[in-house]
């Protein structure tokens, strides 16, 4: 009897654990002064040139205050990708984005550092992106994770992927006077 007690509750954590979501990081970090203490930042490379950066260690923003995903195809081949935020993600990033301008902000994605980007301006909609950098496999995670804006999801998806030729319409051709 006594080791069904100590069975039951590992059960209940195993079956648990088996029907977790996907699971994916993202963190946005902040460029820090290297004045401001060990305690505080951390050493890393820039992705994109390589010299030697000041981060903090605390993640501004990260996968918790994602709701939505936007992936899309960078013009240098790999992909790119925006991330809409929760209320808590966009007052850190409206907050960033003033308190931090001019600096760099740093995009890591299960840990692989991916893009350096600078903070030029208020951005107060709560969307942040991510330009270029991102791996099939990384947005495939992601796609398990979050939700992708302007995709369907549940039986209307299933319709809208199995259109048949028959259903496309496509527009005649533009016709113009005097030919």
């Amino acid at each position: 009897m006594r080791s069904l007690r100590f069975l039951l509750p590992l059960l209940a954590l195993a079956l648990m654990a088996g029907t977790s979501k996907p699971k994916v990081t993202i963190r946005f970090h902040t460029e820090a002064h290297s004045s401001s203490g060990s305690q505080f930042t951390v050493s890393a490379t820039d992705p994109d040139s390589s010299r030697p950066i000041t981060l903090s260690k605390f993640a501004e923003i990260s996968e918790n205050d994602v709701v939505a995903i936007f992936p899309f195809p960078a013009s240098d081949g790999t992909i790119g990708c925006s991330f809409r935020l929760d209320n808590h993600g966009r007052i850190a990033l409206d907050s960033l984005s003033q308190e931090y301008h001019g600096t760099l902000l740093f995009a890591f994605v299960n840990a692989r550092p991916v893009a350096a980007m600078l903070i030029d301006r208020r951005v107060a909609d709560g969307v942040v992106t991510i330009p270029r950098g991102l791996r099939p496999e990384e947005i495939e995670a992601m796609r398990k994770a979050f939700p992708v804006l302007g995709e369907k999801k549940g039986k209307g998806a299933k319709k809208a992927s199995a259109a048949t030729s028959a259903e496309i319409v496509v527009p005649p051709p533009l016709q113009l006077s005097g030919d």
